[in-house]
């Protein structure tokens, strides 16, 4: 599987987290924190959920608390509308796409509310080259 086609399936991985977490707490007012695993599941206690990560390739274990503001975005809520590029941002995506450009790639992923797996160079540049090849 491609970098591209990893990140955007964590992408949609996290998404369905966020929306099943926030349907959780709506449903179960009396719990503060539940866990998440890296393939999506959602459980209240630790143990189970570290237990359960034991068994998947990424045994990552997140902690969710009511407290934090969780958002979900729709796709349809993400358009190239919503942020105009400026032409510093489009002479980065056509050939500034180095680690040497870390904090220019990091504002611009934000910019453009683009999801990653994580905030490390490698991966915003393979978020960032898919985006540049839907444009």
């Amino acid at each position: 599987m491609s970098e591209v086609k990893k990140n955007v399936v964590a992408a949609s991985i996290a998404d369905v987290v966020a929306k099943k977490v926030t349907e959780y707490f709506e449903k179960k007012d009396s719990k503060d924190e539940v866990y998440s695993t890296a393939d999506g599941f959602v459980f209240e206690n630790l143990v189970f959920a570290k237990n359960y990560a034991e068994t998947l390739d990424d045994k990552t274990v997140t902690p969710h608390s009511k407290g934090k503001n969780i958002k979900v975005v729709d796709a349809e809520e993400l358009t190239v509308e919503s942020y105009q590029l400026t032409d510093a941002d489009k002479e980065l995506l056509q050939s500034g796409l180095e680690s040497k450009n870390y904090n220019a790639m990091k504002a611009l992923a934000k910019n453009l509310k683009l999801a990653s797996a994580d905030l490390k160079a490698e991966t915003l540049i393979a978020v960032l080259t898919g985006y540049k090849e839907l444009l």
